[in-house]
């Protein structure tokens, strides 16, 4: 009986050892700018313990000062490398025959280099039961992101229920001689349109620390960007010296919100009579309920209205939207949403301080209600605090935003006074 259960047991393993060897895990590329992490995953060997590892055919650019063999959880010490050429049976020459005539035949041309490995020696022994894995950096990977979106129920007279359907593809530069069929993709980077622009010529920044003005000193390098993980485990098979094309975000026919945003700095005060058109905006959640539900990467988006047939109705482009957080789009200006902005005089008050009343008319021509967000930022240098509104809003730092529904074919004017503090002297 024992002997039997021990023999069902080696079955067993056996068969386990050869479904783990035959099912190797794919490898995990993190992607950044000019440069990709890779973690390969070696199945078991057989033996119980190893003290050496021969890697045959690494990669040509491999950053060896980066290379690392893990077990399960943990890196493993490394005592020494070094390259061994793997040479193949060098082929005989044929034996030449004297009686046959001479054939001239063209220089052959020279053997490809023989394949190399390299041979880890570890600083002890590793048990590998469960295989291992190594870690190291390739230059010369780069990638990028881009969106098709497709948007329904936006007319141009009314907004009625609003779909939404938005693809993501994400595009890998490879410039290496190392190719991955089986690989789990994820990204590394940093939204470059979230870089300040260039200060304008001519704008003096007094240095504080010197007498010297930026008219006279090169301008400071801006403050570096910090690059956001985008853990998308996406699969995909990345060829070497090419590029690969993978999906990795697909929402189907869901719900979707049109928002007109009236920011202060785009309609100034006074307003030409009419009014400015509203900018529109499509703002799609990033919920798991939606079909995402992870960080999505900055790229290009192609926007379609009804159908994604034709030349799109418009490009833009998707920031880095963290999770949770809202995808936005921007749709372009509407001229049937409309606001003008009015500042009043202002009123002395007796400590020196003053009053000021502001009014933004808002006009919906559509016939239907439309969600506006005001984003108003108070044209003054002094020091200012709301005193009352009409409309209920949220002070932050140096604006207030208001957020309210117009009825179809409305207006409504918002009303609000600052309470400006006494110029310091």
């Amino acid at each position: 009986m024992n002997a039997f259960r021990q023999l069902r047991c080696g079955l067993w393993a056996a068969l386990l050892g050869t479904a783990a060897a035959a099912a190797a895990e794919p490898a995990l590329l993190t992607v950044g700018t000019g440069e990709a992490w890779v973690r390969e995953f070696f199945p078991p060997s057989g033996e119980k313990e190893i003290d050496r590892i021969v890697w045959t055919n690494p990669p040509a650019q491999l950053d060896l000062d980066t290379l690392q063999v893990w077990n399960v959880r943990r890196p493993w010490p490394i005592r020494a490398w070094r390259w061994r050429d793997v040479a193949p049976a060098a082929l005989a020459a044929p034996a030449a025959d004297a009686a046959a005539a001479v054939v001239w035949q063209p220089r052959r041309a020279p053997a490809a280099p023989a394949p190399q490995a390299l041979e880890i020696e570890l600083a002890e022994p590793l048990s590998h039961a469960m295989g291992h894995s190594l870690t190291y950096r390739l230059p010369d990977f780069r990638w990028e992101a881009f969106y098709r979106v497709v948007v329904r129920g936006i007319g141009p007279q009314s907004i009625e229920a609003v779909q939404v359907d938005l693809t993501g593809y994400l595009r890998i530069h490879n410039g290496t001689s190392a190719r991955y069929p089986h690989a789990r993709i994820s990204l590394v980077g940093a939204d470059a349109a979230l870089q300040p622009p260039p200060k304008p010529f001519g704008l003096l920044a007094v240095n504080p620390d010197s007498p010297l003005t930026d008219l006279f000193r090169a301008p400071p390098a801006p403050e570096p960007l910090v690059p956001a993980t985008y853990p998308l485990q996406t699969e995909a098979a990345v060829p070497a010296n090419g590029q690969a094309e993978i999906q990795f975000a697909r929402v189907v026919r869901k719900p979707a919100q049109i928002e007109h945003v009236c920011d202060s700095a785009a309609i100034p005060s006074p307003t030409p009579p009419g009014g400015l058109p509203l900018r529109r905006v499509l703002l799609i959640p990033n919920s798991a309920a939606m079909g995402l539900g992870f960080p999505l990467p900055p790229g290009s988006a192609d926007l379609f209205l009804g159908a994604a047939r034709g030349a799109p109705f418009q490009s833009g482009r998707v920031a880095h939207v963290p999770f949770p957080g809202t995808v936005q789009l921007d749709l372009g200006p509407v001229d049937a949403v409309r606001a003008s902005r009015q500042t009043g005089e202002e009123k002395a008050l007796p400590e020196g301080a003053a009053e000021v009343e502001c009014r933004i008319a808002l006009d919906n021509a559509l016939a239907s209600p439309v969600h506006v967000r005001v984003e108003e930022k108070p044209a003054t240098p002094r020091q200012w605090s709301l005193v009352r509104s009409s409309v209920p809003c949220t002070e932050t730092t140096g604006a207030l935003r208001f957020e309210l529904t117009l009825p179809a074919q409305a207006a409504k004017t918002i009303v609000y006074r600052l309470r400006l503090a006494a110029p310091e002297t």
